[in-house]
């Protein structure tokens, strides 16, 4: 044992390795022997095998079947518990339904932005200039046309 202390890691992978393939070398090695063996067996030890691995079978089916009959009644209050509460919970909430959420389209957002600003007379700060103008309009309709006299041709 004072020498596997004193291995580094890669020293002590490698003896480990090398154990496990004597191991297994050795095992391999009794395999014909031991189907040798089982070869040699009467028919009765066969039979006797079969019904042994078959009554284990059974029991283990049985016994599931009975856990699967009878649960035990902790499993049972607490299954109906549940459900209760389940019940509980959604006969009391309003079966309301979520309005509609609208996606928002940037494209529409920036075409309706735009109409809006062909359709508009002009920025907010010449409005006053635009008032002016309107009133020098109004004024010119108001008075009477002027009438130029037309030169008279006379030579």
């Amino acid at each position: 044992m004072e020498i596997i202390r004193h291995l580094s890691n890669e020293e002590l992978t490698d003896f480990t390795i090398e154990s496990d393939q004597r191991a297994l070398r050795s095992t391999l090695e009794a395999l014909p022997d031991w189907a040798q063996a089982s070869t040699e067996r009467p028919e009765e030890f066969w039979q006797k095998q079969r019904s042994i691995v078959w009554s284990r079978i059974s029991s283990r089916e049985s016994a599931s079947a009975t856990r699967l009959v009878r649960p035990s009644p902790v499993l049972a209050w607490s299954t109906v518990a549940a459900l209760v509460l389940l019940a509980g919970l959604m006969l009391d909430r309003a079966s309301v339904v979520p309005p509609y959420q609208a996606q928002v389209d940037p494209d529409h957002e920036l075409l309706v932005a735009v109409e809006r600003a062909v359709h508009n007379d002009g920025p907010a700060a010449l409005d006053p200039a635009a008032l002016l103008a309107e009133e020098m309009v109004q004024d010119i309709a108001a008075r009477p046309p002027i009438r130029k006299k037309e030169p008279t041709h006379e030579n």
